[in-house]
């Protein structure tokens, strides 16, 4: 049975900090989050990586400020280094006469230590409005499914594509794999040798999120409704083989009973942060920590004794109802549960 054994908020000061992830690599436990104003573009935020050998005491090792708004780290484990990836939003150069009104283009960013605590300068990876969400090493070689914006003023119109790279720096593409209905966020992840699985948020149909299945040369992908929506999923495989995913759910989604709603609370959409199993080609809830309003954007690790699972997060539903001035509020968290 699902349960959540402890939950500690690691970044609680007045900030909005936001959009987590964690690994644990070589005795140390990361956590990458954003620190800003606020949800927004403007004003930009920062990326900030703490570590930990206790996941009591937490340091920062490492702060990412390119200029513009650095937001949504990702950790990677390539064996020798440890990389972060984030998206940077940064200002159009535009005139008068521009044919759009977009503000702001989108860039990838990655950088990389060998010791956790010194990082190389952020590069930019692959090219502009492409976001290289999450990378995956799998098959001698690095992946990605990247999102692609068209256009910035029609959603609809997004494209995910595989990429592939050797050296995590420079990367080709593959394939496209999937078009139509807003597809954002998605990760891979490989369940097999041979087999790549993405989950990946959409618009279309309900705000559901969708697994798509192939096979190497992963050009031909399948595509099945996991039936509920789980935005900026991320996955992982437990000790028993079970793959699990977690991510922000809305209420419509979630058993009765398994959540406490924000709803009079100023939270309309009732979104909460969920834990769900991969169960062949549907999502089957297992767990609905504490969490409201903006919140969710998680990381995925194996608990101290390997069969429990730590998650990332974050959430405002202890800040509620939110003050009318800056800085809005939200608190990164750390749960501790057995699935």
């Amino acid at each position: 049975m699902a349960e959540l054994i402890s939950l500690q908020r690691i970044v609680a000061d007045g900030y909005h900090n936001a959009f987590t992830d964690l690994l644990h690599w070589r005795g140390h436990y990361y956590l990458g989050y954003r620190h800003a104003q606020s949800h927004g573009i403007e004003p930009p935020g920062d990326v900030i990586i703490l570590r930990s050998a206790d996941r009591r005491q937490w340091q920062q090792v490492a702060r990412f400020d390119t200029g513009g708004d650095d937001r949504d780290p990702k950790l990677l484990d390539a064996g020798d280094r440890l990389a972060v990836t984030f998206g940077t939003w940064v200002p159009r150069w535009r005139t008068a006469g521009s044919i759009t009104d977009v503000a702001h283009d989108l860039l990838t960013h990655i950088a990389v230590s060998r010791d956790g605590t010194c990082w190389s300068t952020p590069r930019q990876l692959y090219g502009v409005n492409y976001w290289l969400w999450r990378l995956l090493a799998t098959d001698g070689a690095y992946w990605c499914a990247a999102y692609h914006f068209g256009r910035r003023d029609d959603r609809d119109m997004r494209t995910v594509h595989l990429l592939r790279s050797d050296d995590l720096l420079d990367w080709r593409l593959v394939t496209q794999i999937r078009s139509g209905g807003g597809p954002g966020e998605p990760v891979l992840y490989a369940p097999e040798p041979g087999v790549l699985h993405a989950v990946v948020r959409t618009l279309e149909p309900d705000h559901h999120s969708w697994l798509g299945v192939s096979r190497t040369p992963y050009v031909l992908w399948q595509w099945h409704d996991l039936g509920v929506m789980i935005h900026a999923p991320v996955v992982l495989q437990l000790h028993d083989k079970r793959w699990i995913v977690a991510g922000r759910s809305q209420e419509q989604d979630l058993p009765t009973g398994s959540f406490v709603s924000a709803g009079e609370r100023q939270d309309p959409a009732g979104h909460h942060t969920s834990v769900w199993e991969i169960a062949k080609t549907r999502a089957q809830h297992l767990l609905t920590v504490p969490s409201g309003r903006d919140c969710s954007y998680c990381g995925l690790a194996p608990g101290p004794d390997g069969a429990s699972v730590l998650m990332s997060y974050y959430s405002q539903h202890e800040r509620l109802p939110l003050p009318n001035e800056p800085p809005t509020p939200s608190d990164v968290y750390l749960a501790h549960m057995t699935l």
